[in-house]
């Protein structure tokens, strides 16, 4: 059973190749965009109001909401292969994630980082815009919440490339390539 992260910044593929691996190779994806949709989508959930207007002007949600939610999950489904998508985001998600997946005698096999063109990036994001349906269309796909996100991205995620060569796991792959190259690629690097 493979445990595997896909870092890149927002709309790089990482949901794509996540939900490949799920079809192809029986991955259990935790996306905590995903995750933490699920909780903006119970309107009774005070939690929820916060996490929702964190997305939707395109903040972090707290490390500790996200670990609890990501570490349960863990457990539920620690005998299968997991793809983390959009986690860890910084250098302490990382940490606590390998002290709580240890706790649990699980480790992670490889970290994947998809190199991007961020000026690509954006083309990318504003083609995702005009092609969802309105009732489709997240909330936090605009250009604005984009370029914040963007530089979140690259101010909290990108320290943790060092974090993940220290300990060996890393490959970096292009993440430009059409879907199916990406996919190659991915898959070369997990079995």
């Amino acid at each position: 059973m493979k445990k595997i992260v896909l870092l890149g910044p927002p709309g790089c593929g990482k949901g794509t190749q996540s939900k490949l691996l799920v079809e192809k190779n029986n991955f259990v994806q935790l996306s905590t965009g995903d995750l933490l949709r699920l909780e903006t989508s119970n309107s009774d959930s005070d939690l929820g109001k916060k996490v929702k207007y964190l997305m939707e002007s395109g903040e972090l949600v707290p490390d500790g909401i996200v670990i609890d939610i990501i570490v349960n999950k863990v457990e539920k489904h620690k005998n299968k292969s997991i793809v983390f998508d959009g986690f860890p985001r910084n250098l302490k998600q990382a940490e606590v994630l390998d002290s709580s997946l240890e706790n649990v005698s699980v480790k992670l096999d490889h970290v994947i980082l998809f190199q991007i063109d961020f000026k690509i990036l954006e083309e990318r994001i504003n083609n995702r815009i005009s092609e969802t349906k309105g009732s489709e269309q997240r909330k936090d796909d605009n250009s604005e919440t984009l370029l914040n996100r963007i530089e979140v991205f690259k101010s909290s995620t990108l320290p943790i490339v060092k974090y993940y060569e220290e300990k060996g796991i890393i490959s970096k792959i292009d993440g430009m390539q059409k879907v199916n190259e990406v996919y190659a690629e991915i898959t070369k690097i997990i079995c």
